[in-house]
């Protein structure tokens, strides 16, 4: 997920750009290790790229916010039997709660 984090930053970029913003968040890994962590995640369907000159620029082909509705609905579903309330319970007892996120969940609760 680092490397789609990485690329969503960079929007579009060679191995070497995405490398940089990894090493940026302390995630030292080789050239190779991205350029084949990018070419399984264009198969995959996640990524895709073109051709410049002699490098590949690589770009994401699902928005951020599409892939965090999509790994957080199969875990509503895998763990939660797709119940919002469970999930949100398991999140108010796992997690500690600032007033702040009291507060910012009172509001979104209420536009709903």
């Amino acid at each position: 997920m680092s490397v789609m984090k990485a690329l969503w930053q960079v929007g579009e970029g060679a191995v070497s750009d995405i490398s940089a913003v990894l090493a940026a968040d302390g995630k030292e890994l080789a050239p190779t290790t991205v350029a084949t962590m990018l070419q399984r995640l264009s198969k995959q369907g996640w990524v895709k790229h073109r051709k410049s000159g002699r490098q590949l620029l690589y770009r994401a082909k699902v928005k951020q916010e599409d892939a965090a509705k999509g790994v957080l609905q199969r875990v509503l579903s895998a763990f939660f039997g797709g119940k919002v309330s469970a999930l949100t319970a398991q999140l108010l007892e796992s997690e500690e709660l600032g007033p702040e996120d009291l507060k910012e969940m009172r509001r979104l609760l209420k536009r709903k």
